[in-house]
């Protein structure tokens, strides 16, 4: 049997969900007695077992396990295997085993934003029992199909997507200016062969990081911080509360500059990202399913009166563990100035 589709980067390929199903339908003969089978996927490493839907599940979100190649917990014969791993390692240049692992990286942090897109099929997998949040698939396909797509022809260290990435940490860790990135990127596009893939600006580069999540929004603010110029002040130019006007005056330039303004960053796609992600998903169920409830003890906000007292007055919210409790917190809010700080922070409601 062929298990090549194990080593496989695209988890969301209409062969590796293909695959899935064949392994989930050879396992459904060899279930303990309550039902389950051990789960072969990188979290669980055969240790655990869950129930067929269960397994399949983890398999789409995570990873085959690459070392499990001789499927004995799921009815395959000990001495049998048609699978040789050191045929398949043979045929990897170790010298591209850094760039691959980074590809692999990239897959997972694109495959956390979409829930599990199908690209292939058009169809969105279920998480959890929930549809994917996004509705945008096509954007989704250009970033999986740069990290697959070479920097320039013959560079197998690194693909677009990956390289792009590494550029924008360097330039956050040394506070790097858009105009100091602007002309790196100037130079190697030049030192780069022709049909390269890198973004010829920083304002290119940031586009193509939005579409991961990274994005925010700008919000122009009154310069005495009495208002947002946001929902029904969007489209005020002067500040409601005492008269300040919103933009700076013109002079050589037409376009209006804000006197200030602010980045805020979304609160829907954060929350909808921590349900995607493999790594927070069961944590943001944790509360309701694996919480132990002690009388008199306080280890998490849901054994707090608080907590307690929402849910008796909304008893529908409260039923549903996948339901998220904001609080407001004003943790190192500083309105006044009169500290040594001179930053403030703003919560939006």
């Amino acid at each position: 049997m062929d298990k090549s589709w194990i080593w496989s980067n695209n988890k969301s390929s209409e062969e590796y969900t293909n695959r899935v199903s064949t392994f989930i339908n050879l396992s459904r003969s060899h279930l303990n007695d309550e039902n389950k089978t051990p789960c072969p996927c990188t979290d669980c490493g055969n240790f655990y077992s869950h129930e067929l839907e269960t397994v399949e599940r983890h398999l789409s979100v995570n990873s085959f396990s690459k070392s499990y190649t001789n499927w004995v917990y799921h009815g395959e014969d000990e001495t049998a295997s048609s699978f040789n791993i050191d045929d398949l390692e043979s045929d990897i240049n170790e010298d591209n085993e850094d760039s691959e692992e980074d590809d692999d990286e990239m897959f997972d942090v694109i495959e956390d934003i979409t829930g599990g897109v199908n690209f292939e099929t058009n169809q969105n997998d279920e998480i959890g029992g929930e549809e994917t949040y996004y509705n945008e698939p096509t954007n989704f396909k250009e970033l999986f199909d740069e990290v697959e797509k070479e920097l320039y022809p013959g560079c197998s260290q690194f693909s677009s997507l990956t390289f792009l990435v590494k550029m924008m940490h360097i330039k956050v860790l040394n506070k790097m200016s858009d105009k100091c990135f602007d002309m790196i990127l100037e130079l190697l596009c030049q030192a780069f062969p022709t049909d390269h893939k890198l973004p010829k600006s920083h304002y290119e580069a940031k586009r193509m990081l939005r579409t991961l999540g990274l994005g925010y929004e700008t919000i122009h603010v009154c310069k005495n911080d009495c208002t947002l110029f946001w929902k029904e002040y969007k489209d005020a130019t002067e500040c409601p509360t005492c008269g300040f006007l919103r933009y700076k005056r013109k002079g050589k330039k037409k376009k209006n500059v804000p006197v200030k303004k602010m980045h805020y960053f979304p609160i829907t796609p954060r929350l909808q990202r921590l349900f995607m992600s493999r790594h927070t998903l069961d944590e943001m169920r944790w509360h309701k399913e694996k919480r132990v409830n002690t009388q008199g003890v306080l280890r998490h906000p849901a054994d707090g009166e608080a907590w307690k007292e929402f849910d008796k007055q909304f008893l529908e919210f409260g039923k549903d563990p996948r339901n998220v409790r904001l609080g407001l917190a004003t943790d190192g809010f500083n309105p006044f100035g009169n500290m040594s700080t001179s930053y403030s922070i703003w919560h939006v409601v």
